[in-house]
This record gives structure tokens, C-alpha cells and sequence, in this order.
């Protein structure tokens, strides 16, 4: 649509995307009281968090609002629909005024795909392991999606593993935390959060420290609190990422997680038909509450690009199928190869 970033909770917010959405929300509260006032100052804080949030109630009708609004997502075709509703000669004006400009919607299958990185990911994917997201980007049909977490330190699960706890202030144990979040950590995590419920009274920054102790003497006996807790010459070996949901557009969610299904050696928590493999590139696909969590080995396997010979599309039978390795890979849910690309990257 307009936007070219998310606005909103653990959004890119950029100063013109969010202005955007605040003078669309501020149109809407003029003619809803239910929706509260908010200042058009391109700046996401709480007021215009809490604002995606009622709007995401009222219209969008999700019953758990994730305060974020996502370029072509359903929250902003919604807005803008509103926003027309009210005046169609609007939306021109609000994205001159605000230097944003209507966004071309992403065909499946075609187009340039791109990765961002939230604030706390550490940008050290390596190109190989983001060359096999844009692959599965591709076969999903999506222009855009983001990296939440990479590898991370101690003192990064440590900070991580406090959010987590604090934001349910009414549980006062591990089990009691695990109750009101709908999941726990494994044996390891659930030392590292007792120690958060001996502590919790004290300032952040000491419980913090607190929890970093008790993770690096855990991880002295060889075990670890978190799968993104490896050392940097681990992580060079075996790039391991999460992409949240909520960074890719609603619609095509299920579109992704096939094909990362299709691409992946281990899965976690399926939800949907299996399609038939092709290239196994990612060795372990988790399918959390959140996010999709990836395991990349760095074998440099050669990727399919329809520009190289490598990788031609054929056809046999009905259905197109896909040279890869001297063989046929025939079958993905969906038609996933049929729509093989003309531009990979």
C-alpha cells in the first residue's frame, strides 16, 4: 500500500510511515470516540501504540491486537479503507504532505525481497543463509520480512529472558510465569527464571546481571539456556535466526511456513500438510508461538536461480517440476516451484 516499513510495537517506524498512520488514526478518532486522540509528530510511543491497538479491535477484529501495522498488511488496506470512506481525495493528500508515495503490491513469486533486521538482531547472517530466505520468500510470495534475533550473548538472554518474566506481573513462580505465557523454557531456562522470582524486587539491571551468572555457570557444564546462545565461531558454522510472524503480511503466512516446510530437515510443531521435499537447506524448522525459528548449516549448497542454467523450469506431465541436483523435484504444496522465479535476487 503506503507504507514502506511497519509502525507500531517492535516496528522500523520510520519518522514519514508513522506520521502516516497517526494522521489516518487521528481522521478516524474524529469520527469514532471510541478511538482516542493522538498527536501527528511521526513519533511511536505509547499513545500511538495503544491507538494501532484499538483500531486492530474495532475493525481489523483481531482478538489479540499486535499494536503493529505492516506494509500491505490487513491492518493498513483497512485503515486506508476507512480513511476513503471518510474522503476519498484523502489519501493523495495525507502521502504527499508525509513524502510516502502507493506501494506496487508484491506478485508471488517476482519481485526484489528484502530483509530487515529489528533494533536487538545482530546483523551477522551470512549472505548464503539469507540468499535461502529470499528463497523461501519467493516461493511464499512475499517482498518483506524481518530478523528479530540472531546470535546472542549472555548478557542478550539474559536482558531477553527478564522481558519475558516481567511482562507478566502477576505470575509469582516459574510454573505460574509458564500458566499465564501459554509456554515455558526447558530445565535450563526455568533455573535462570527462579532466579528473576528470588530477585524481582530488586533493580532491573542487578537481576539482569543476576540471570547472566546463573546462564554463563549453566553453560559451564555444557548446556545452554537458548539455541542462540553459541559462540561466534558456532554461529559462523550454523546461522540460527527468528523471522516473527508479524512481519510478514497475514495473508501469505501460511504460503512462507510451507515453504520453509519444503526446505527444512527437522520440523517442529507442524500445523499445515506437509509439502514433498526438494532441497533440504535448513537443518531445523521450530514453528513457535511467535516466530519461526531457523537453523542454517553453512554448507554453501548451490541455490536455484532461474537465471542460471543450473536451475531450468521444465515440464512433465500436468505439472511443472524443477531440475535441482540432477533430479526432479515435483510436488510442493501449492505450486511453490511452478511459480519459479525470473529475478531471485
Amino acid at each position: 500500500m503506503y507504507i514502506k516499513g511497519s509502525v507500531g510495537l517492535r516496528g522500523t517506524n520510520s519518522r514519514s510511515d508513522v506520521a502516516f498512520v497517526q494522521d489516518l488514526l487521528a481522521l478516524l478518532s474524529e469520527q469514532d470516540l471510541r478511538m482516542p486522540e493522538i498527536a501527528v509528530d511521526g513519533i511511536c510511543g505509547p499513545k500511538t501504540i495503544g491507538a494501532i491497538a484499538k483500531f486492530q479491535a474495532l475493525y481489523v477484529k483481531l482478538k489479540l491486537p499486535d499494536s503493529r501495522i505492516d506494509p500491505n498488511g490487513r491492518s493498513e488496506k483497512i485503515l486506508i479503507a476507512k480513511a476513503i470512506e471518510i474522503d476519498k481525495d484523502l489519501i493523495p493528500a495525507l502521502a504527499k504532505k508525509h513524502g510516502v508515495r502507493r506501494q506496487a503490491p508484491a506478485k508471488s513469486g517476482a519481485g526484489q525481497r528484502t530483509i530487515f533486521y529489528r533494533e536487538n538482531a545482530k546483523k551477522v547472517l551470512s549472505v548464503y543463509s539469507e540468499n535461502i530466505i529470499k528463497l523461501a520468500m519467493g516461493f511464499g510470495g512475499i517482498a518483506k520480512c524481518e530478523i528479530s534475533s540472531t546470535i546472542r550473548t549472555m548478557h542478550d538472554q539474559a536482558r531477553i529472558m527478564y522481558g519475558n518474566c516481567a511482562n507478566f506481573p502477576a505470575a509469582t513462580s516459574v510454573s505460574s510465569l509458564r500458566s499465564a505465557r501459554g509456554w515455558g523454557y526447558a530445565a535450563a531456562g526455568r533455573k535462570v527464571e527462579e532466579v528473576y522470582f528470588a530477585n524481582k524486587s530488586k533493580p532491573r539491571g542487578e537481576v539482569i546481571g543476576l540471570m547472566e551468572q546463573k546462564i554463563a555457570s549453566i553453560s559451564k557444564g555444557g548446556v545452554r539456556v537458548s539455541l542462540h546462545c553459541v559462540s561466534e565461531a558456532e554461529y559462523r558454522k550454523n546461522n540460527i535466526l527468528d523471522i516473527p510472524y508479524s512481519s510478514v503480511d497475514v495473508g501469505r503466512r501460511k504460503d512462507f511456513e510451507v515453504a520453509l516446510m519444503g526446505m527444512s530437515t527437522e520440523i517442529k510443531n507442524v500445523r499445515y500438510r506437509q509439502p514433498v521435499k526438494a532441497e533440504e537447506y535448513i537443518s531445523r524448522l521450530i514453528i513457535e508461538d511467535k516466530c519461526w525459528h531457523l537453523e542454517i548449516p553453512q554448507l554453501n549448497k548451490i541455490l536455484p536461480n532461474a537465471k542460471a542454467p543450473s536451475a531450468p523450469v521444465i515440464k512433465y506431465g500436468r505439472r511443472p517440476g524443477l531440475v535441482m541436483g540432477c533430479s526432479i523435484v515435483d510436488g510442493w504444496s501449492g505450486g511453490y516451484l511452478g511459480n519459479f522465479l525470473d529475478d531471485w535476487y
